[in-house]
């Protein structure tokens, strides 16, 4: 039994500390979006996307998974540098056979824009900072940014959701081109 708990409590040391390092690298930590934002994120894609849906930020993959689900005939691209997350969110993907769905070990800020038309985002400040640099230098074919929690700087969005939480959470869509 002893040996069980030692081997648990060094995944548990192995998985977190490998969190920690991303967190700290990227100064984003990998969170799930839990609760009615995701249902408002998918009611703020106004129709069927002719172009790829890109979460920038995947985290553990629920937010990727449930617009590869809501759209299956839609390329669904999550990023995300943290390695358990990412390995959680592949994992899900082929069990759930989702052939729409992939999931990059990579920064966002690397991502190839050309071919999406919404990009997803649930980032801190600093990465929605990053998300607009982004954006400015080279749009590609974004048509739609949702994004929960955390407004771009300087840009009225189009539309703003407040759900009805405790914390009154909203979530933003910018229309781009």
């Amino acid at each position: 039994m002893e040996v069980v708990a030692l081997v648990v409590l060094a995944v548990v040391l192995v998985v977190g500390a490998s969190i920690l390092w991303s967190t700290l690298r990227t100064g984003m930590p990998p969170m799930p979006s839990l609760g009615r934002a995701p249902k408002a994120m998918l009611e703020l894609v106004p129709e069927q996307p002719d172009g790829a849906i890109v979460d920038m930020g995947s985290g553990w993959g629920t937010l990727a998974i449930r617009f590869a689900r809501r759209f299956p005939r839609t390329r669904v691209v999550g990023y995300e540098v943290s390695f358990f997350p990412w390995l959680v969110s592949v994992l899900l993907a082929r069990l759930m056979r989702l052939d729409n769905l992939m999931f990059y070990r990579r920064d966002f800020r690397e991502a190839d824009l050309d071919g999406v038309e919404v990009l997803l985002c649930y980032l801190m400040p600093e990465g929605m900072q990053a998300v607009q640099q982004r954006l400015e230098r080279d749009p590609g074919s974004v048509r739609w940014v949702i994004s929960h929690c955390f407004a771009l700087r300087g840009r009225e969005p189009e539309t703003v959701s407040e759900l009805p939480d405790l914390y009154a959470t909203r979530v933003y869509r910018y229309r781009y081109q």
